[in-house]
């Protein structure tokens, strides 16, 4: 989860700019359900990591291209050729945005806020990095 500074900063950014956002990815073995999540305790909830982020990313996909973004690319990280070693990444992946603000209109979509629960269950470890999303503006149409 952003910090309150990560998020302040977002906001103080210009919501019309096109954002790139590229995540890298780490896997949880299971997938770890909250105990107010439906699935956790039931035979739903006892997945990988890599599939409760599937049952994340069919929905967040859809919604990501309902506000005009792309998936440019999702793929396993081979190796961490530079840096340390001690988080082996499973995925790395880059969406664009045509907008900043149109981000923020996904993250709070309730459809959203409720699939999100799946990638919380997912992931043991998710750095998220705003790029200037300026060179990816003709994926947009």
């Amino acid at each position: 989860m952003p910090s309150e500074s990560q998020i302040a900063k977002l906001m103080s950014l210009p919501a019309e700019l096109p954002l790139a956002v590229l995540n890298l990815f780490k896997f949880n073995v299971r997938a770890c359900y909250s105990d107010v999540d439906p699935e956790f305790g039931t035979p739903t909830g006892e997945v990988t990591g890599a599939e409760a982020f599937t049952r994340y990313s069919e929905v967040a996909g859809r919604l990501l291209e309902e506000c005009g973004g792309r998936v440019v690319f999702s793929e396993p990280v081979a190796q961490v050729m530079v840096g340390t070693e001690d988080v082996a990444w499973d995925v790395a992946a880059l969406m664009f945005f045509p907008t900043r603000g149109d981000f923020t209109l996904m993250l709070g979509n309730p459809e959203f806020v409720a699939v999100s629960r799946h990638r919380k269950a997912a992931l043991a470890n998710h750095y998220m990095l705003h790029l200037a999303g300026d060179s990816f503006a003709s994926l947009s149409s």
